[in-house]
């Protein structure tokens, strides 16, 4: 099991978002990720992780979304990847705005924790090194996501 430190912050609240939750869901993304590491019998970069995952308000994704992305818009998740210390200790802040997960979870028919818990998985995967900017990266870290939350009993994400 990953070592976590979690800290999570609320500045826009959903009544079905729990901390127990939101850590089973972190917890299962990063120990998934140390056991492919394991399956390939390589050394994780990182030894444990420190993340702070915050719920936001459309008003803040906005306006981190536009200083960091130079985007106009409140965007579903935002990672900031800080890297793994000399300690071992890898870093991220994860951003998930509740407005835009509440509309992308009507919008596609799912129920709101299913996709919240596969945003919270998504900014931890990328908090670890994964990314989706070429075809091969995209399909390794779905891969991943799906397998994560197979493991958390929701189902594809990326299936109709």
């Amino acid at each position: 099991m990953l070592p976590l430190e979690l800290d999570i912050q609320f500045s826009a609240t959903h009544p079905d978002l729990e901390p127990e939750l939101i850590e089973l869901w972190v917890q299962t993304a990063a120990n998934t990720v140390l056991a492919v590491y394991e399956e390939l019998d390589l050394l994780a970069p990182f030894q444990q992780a420190a993340f702070t995952l915050r719920f936001c308000d459309v008003d803040e994704g906005k306006s981190l979304n536009a200083q960091f992305r130079d985007k106009d818009y409140a965007t579903n998740v935002l990672t900031f990847e800080y890297g793994t210390d000399p300690d071992g200790i890898v870093s991220s802040d994860i951003i998930i705005c509740i407005p835009v997960l509440e509309a992308e979870a009507e919008e596609q028919q799912k129920p709101f924790l299913h996709h919240a818990a596969h945003l919270c998985i998504h900014g931890v995967l990328h908090a670890l090194g994964y990314d989706h900017i070429d075809e091969e990266d995209a399909e390794e870290m779905e891969s991943l996501e799906i397998d994560i939350l197979h493991q958390l009993a929701i189902a594809n994400p990326y299936s109709d």
